[in-house]
């Protein structure tokens, strides 16, 4: 009897596999479902959203290019009066449920980013298809839907140059959509988005181009850009740069462009709060990297032109980082660079009193910013290859 025991548990623990393990119990098959790869919002001149997204046709994925060849993609739309009602419009047309599980990157139009993303956030936090893992864009100067419909030549899916391009350039990539509701539910902190826009290319075919940072207000509105440089610095300031390239003209040595390349970054913001809420912001910013060229007569193997060079991308960066920071300040009046994550942290108690009135306080912050770069390396020559005439 005691030997029919570890039998019978045996017997007992493999049907149990077999029933949870086995079988497609919900009867639908990969040949029941479309891919949807990258979708799209916009708000339409009736003032109705138009969702489209782009779908991938798995027979047309081994196709070889040329000019005959079918793109392995297609693109369907629906409109309505809010994003659900679109999407329901769209669904309409399917023979097959959506699947967002490979989705990558959601490109809202700008008119609807400047009316306001709200009530299309609301519910696309509501959808759990949509990974949080994903990308969200804002088309600059264009609408989403049109993003979706620009060839790019390296990539047989198009929506998939835009995440690649955004990592070429430094950036980090899956990150746009977590980062924009953590910042939105950050007291004082306003969100913000990767921005793209469409310009010519080297043929008469339109490209897609990595244009900047998209910057939000607390409710969820568009105010404005900061370009590639400017979208770089923030980032820098937030510790969240992986390379940079700087190019600074240098007149008074022969008037030629010193590049410098850098790979290694830090920060430090250190505030505080005086009287009358005054609040002052330090910022130290440091980098390490290499000379990228010299066309100046400066020789870069001796010490003190080396030095010259530091200094001077020293005091230009920093100036250029004041700029940036002044024009979110002034021209924007959000806080997208963490500035009252900082007081938060470092001082609690004030930022309870302040956290109010910080809409107010923020324009008015004093900030110092002070970059210091080490270039490591110079190249295989120290001064420019220039031939005498």
């Amino acid at each position: 009897m005691t030997s029919r025991i570890p039998r019978i548990i045996a017997i007992l623990c493999s049907a149990s596999c077999i029933v949870f393990l086995t079988g497609c119990w919900d009867r639908e098959e990969l040949s029941d479902r479309v891919f949807d790869l990258a979708a799209s919002a916009d708000l339409q001149q009736d003032g109705t959203i138009l969702t489209s997204a782009q779908f991938f046709i798995p027979s047309r994925a081994n196709t070889t290019g040329g000019a005959s060849a079918e793109k392995p993609f297609f693109i369907e739309s629906g409109s309505g009066h809010s994003y659900f009602e679109s999407i329901q419009m769209m669904r309409q047309k399917l023979s097959r449920i959506v699947t967002r599980g490979h989705r990558r990157n959601f490109y809202i139009g700008e008119d609807l980013a400047k009316k306001g993303v709200y009530d299309m956030m609301d519910a696309f936090t509501r959808d759990p298809g949509n990974r949080i893992r994903m990308d969200i864009w804002v088309a600059k100067g264009n609408r989403g839907s049109e993003v979706l419909e620009v060839p790019y030549p390296l990539e047989k899916i198009p929506s998939v140059a835009s995440v690649k391009i955004h990592r070429a350039v430094g950036g980090s990539t899956g990150t746009s959509y977590l980062s924009f509701l953590l910042d939105s539910s950050d007291e004082g902190s306003c969100p913000t988005l990767p921005a793209v826009d469409i310009v010519p290319g080297a043929s008469s075919q339109r490209t897609i181009r990595f244009y900047g940072r998209a910057l939000f207000n607390r409710d969820y509105q568009l105010v404005g850009y900061l370009n590639f440089i400017e979208a770089s610095y923030r980032l820098w300031i937030l510790n969240g740069l992986k390379y940079l390239d700087l190019a600074e003209r240098f007149p008074d040595k022969g008037g030629g462009i010193v590049g410098v390349h850098l790979t290694q970054f830090g920060s430090k913001v250190t505030s505080s709060i005086s009287g009358a809420n005054k609040v002052k912001i330090q910022i130290v910013l440091t980098g390490g990297g290499q000379i990228g060229e010299n066309e100046t007569k400066l020789d870069l193997s001796k010490r003190e032109d080396l030095q010259l060079v530091q200094d001077r991308f020293n005091a230009k960066t920093s100036k250029y980082v004041e700029d940036m920071i002044k024009k979110v300040q002034k021209q924007y009046g959000t806080d997208v660079l963490g500035f009252s994550s900082t007081l938060n942290r470092q001082h609690p108690h004030a930022w309870e009193q302040i956290k109010g009135q910080w809409e107010t306080i923020f324009p008015n912050v004093e900030v110092t910013v002070s970059v210091h770069l080490k270039l490591k390396h110079i190249g295989l020559v120290g001064p420019a290859l220039i031939r005498e005439k």
